[in-house]
């Protein structure tokens, strides 16, 4: 077997080796708990007015004849009634008790000043933080993260297929498909021998790709051994089949390997044709993120209150449906923060109205709330971000409020 000091396959997994690892830093070690920012990015364009209902505009059930989620106590299937004014989709009861117990808060009209509908730019726009610099060679995580003096490869980890955007940059970030799976590839029987042949192939090798590898073999050695595949959730949560990367980041948030951020993609919201009202496909898909959130919660159990989940997406959608029961890309959107510190219980936001001479070029929701701002203020709270002229080159803050001082 022909071996190369660049040839390290770990799982089917990637690695970002962008910056100068130390090894040392993946050994076992009992650390305490820090405050972790999980951010899900819900791909797609997520119809925020379907998921927080602003019940009392008379304008959205016109423009909805079809898919409006009924007023509270209207319908078998109406929204859950959060303030008087706005109602929780229905296939979001599992959220309630964590609205209920201030620990969720809805940011509502929340987007990009750059107005974009294209898929591509918009979450380019988002990840970059960057809105319109298009050769922004790095994300506003990746920044947020290279403040830190030293910073190591498990202080960050992607959980899915690929590296975003988002991550992009100096700082160093694990990319891991499935714990489960997550060790070098080849038969079971082998793999001590192909592991004992890279640690002699990389254990001399002074530059980057050695050190790097040294690494790598670490972090799939010190993953392995948490034993993922054996995982029992506390508190009797129960994650559905969709849920599974939330799980694998609750224990790696519980085993106190000094994860700080992880990330998750969550494609599928696209909803052009068959949106549906309740129980359409979105409610479908919405309920499937309803349960694995409350199963991640519960979970966590006292962990929980020194972790915030960010919820995001690109765009909202028009506030009109087509023609096909669905609706169009539109502007301002929704954005959800979950987490023990979150000053919850509220919907968030200066809320612009819905009817047409409101509406951002008289069809969607306009933008009141800079998704940076949301992104300074967790960002501050979770990993504690001061500098936010290296993170947001040019942005000043204005912190909507959804944590706690």
């Amino acid at each position: 077997m022909h071996l190369t000091r660049r040839s390290l396959l770990v799982g089917s997994s990637a690695l970002a080796l962008t910056a100068l690892f130390d090894e040392r830093s993946l050994l076992a070690q009992e650390r305490a708990p820090e405050r972790v920012l999980v951010c899900l990015f819900l791909r797609g364009a997520l119809d925020g007015l379907s998921v927080c209902v602003p019940y009392q505009e008379r304008a959205y059930y016109a423009a909805r004849s079809s898919i409006a989620i009924a007023a509270p106590g209207r319908a078998e299937n109406a929204a859950l009634d959060l303030d008087g004014q706005f109602g929780l989709h229905p296939r979001l009861a599992s959220l309630e008790p964590a609205y209920r117990a201030h620990e969720l808060a809805f940011v509502h009209a929340v987007g990009l000043a750059r107005a974009t509908r294209s898929h591509f730019d918009a979450q380019d726009d988002m990840e970059s933080g960057q809105p319109g610099e298009t050769n922004a060679p790095d994300g506003w995580l990746g920044r947020a993260l290279a403040l830190e003096t030293a910073h190591s490869l498990e202080r960050s980890v992607a959980l899915g297929p690929r590296l975003p955007r988002a991550l992009s940059g100096a700082a160093p970030s694990l990319l891991v498909n499935k714990l489960e799976s997550f060790d070098l590839r080849g038969p079971s029987r082998a793999r001590g021998l192909l592991r004992d042949g890279f640690e002699r192939l990389y254990a001399s090798a002074p530059d980057l790709v050695g050190q790097g590898g040294r690494s790598a073999l670490s972090a799939a050695r010190q993953i392995q051994s948490l034993e993922p595949a054996r995982y029992v959730p506390a508190n009797g949560a129960i994650y559905p089949p969709q849920g599974q990367r939330l799980r694998d980041a609750a224990q790696l948030i519980k085993s106190n390997l000094g994860a700080r951020v992880l990330w998750l993609d969550v494609p599928g919201w696209d909803t052009h044709a068959g949106q549906g009202g309740a129980d359409g496909a979105l409610g479908k898909r919405l309920d499937e993120l309803g349960r694995s959130l409350a199963a991640f919660r519960a979970d966590l159990g006292e962990r929980f209150g020194d972790v915030t989940v960010l919820i995001m997406t690109e765009f909202g959608r028009t506030v009109a449906q087509n023609g096909t029961g669905g609706t169009d890309h539109g502007h301002g959107g929704l954005m959800m923060v979950l987490g023990g510190q979150v000053a919850g219980g509220r919907v968030v936001g200066s809320w612009p109205g819905l009817e047409p001479e409101q509406r951002f070029e008289g069809r969607d929701l306009a933008v009141t709330t800079d998704c940076r701002d949301l992104f300074a203020e967790v960002s501050q709270h979770a990993l504690g971000v001061r500098d936010f002229s290296r993170v947001f080159p040019g942005h000043v803050p204005n912190f909507p409020g959804v944590m706690r001082a």
